[in-house]
């Protein structure tokens, strides 16, 4: 089942980030039952050399597989597309421009200008990976700026573009808002509403960050497609942490 299949489904697609290179545990956490996990190269300790071995490991264990870029930068966009990557999420998007500058690296001809090389993203693809390239590997740009708010009707009507995801700690930062991701602040949850009714009219899937447990079930009945639930590192600290209970 391709990632567009999934996040097509009614149920929604619950995500992992993953910020240490660490492929044992990338395929660890697939085997356990995590479906799909993000990649973070913006922020963590995760290089470009360390990428393609992290993808592998992903396959591996069964989960699906995204990026989130460390910037909107065409040669980032192919090495991720070309590696494997099912989605790509790109960082910091503030306008229409950009957004479209994003989708023209991420998608071939005619849609845009991506280069052809998918020596990696080929090996385990069933038939013609130029002509299904364009609709399965999926493309999101993070609303994470007041400019992107203000430019979201125009961002979610670029041709090519899949998704919108949102950032909701530094959204809050651009929004000034007294609270980072507090997503009962009437400003920040109008911005989580808009998000999702302007993605459906457009066509496209909605994705949202949070670190806190208690989130999700509001979030997915909002009608986000894709919930991060925050990080293995995240993860790893509770997990710990109950066995520091017992230690002490």
């Amino acid at each position: 089942m391709t990632l567009r299949q999934r996040l097509a489904e009614s149920r929604p697609l619950y995500n992992l980030f993953m910020t240490v290179p660490a492929p044992a545990l990338a395929e660890r956490m697939g085997v356990m039952g995590v479906e799909s996990i993000t990649l973070d190269l913006q922020h963590g300790s995760i290089e470009d050399a360390h990428v393609l071995g992290l993808l592998q490991a992903i396959r591996a264990g069964g989960a699906t597989s995204l990026c989130r870029l460390a910037w909107n930068r065409p040669e980032l966009i192919m090495k991720a597309l070309d590696y494997g990557a099912e989605g790509i999420i790109c960082p910091m998007v503030d306008s229409a421009a950009e957004a479209e500058a994003f989708v023209r690296a991420a998608k071939y001809p005619p849609l845009g200008n991506r280069s052809f090389g998918p020596f990696r993203a080929n090996l385990h693809h069933r038939g013609d990976y130029f002509a299904d390239a364009n609709d399965h590997t999926l493309t999101f740009v993070m609303i994470e700026t007041a400019g992107a708010v203000a430019e979201l009707d125009k961002i979610a009507a670029t041709p090519g573009l899949d998704g919108l995801y949102i950032g909701p700690w530094d959204l809050s930062v651009s929004l000034g808002l007294a609270e980072r991701a507090n997503f009962s602040d009437p400003t920040l949850s109008g911005v989580l509403d808009r998000v999702v009714e302007v993605g459906k009219a457009n066509g496209l899937f909605t994705g949202i960050f949070t670190i806190r447990p208690g989130d999700v079930e509001g979030l997915v009945a909002r009608g986000f497609d894709l919930v991060t639930c925050g990080t293995e590192d995240i993860v790893f600290q509770h997990g710990l942490g109950e066995w520091m209970k017992v230690w002490r």
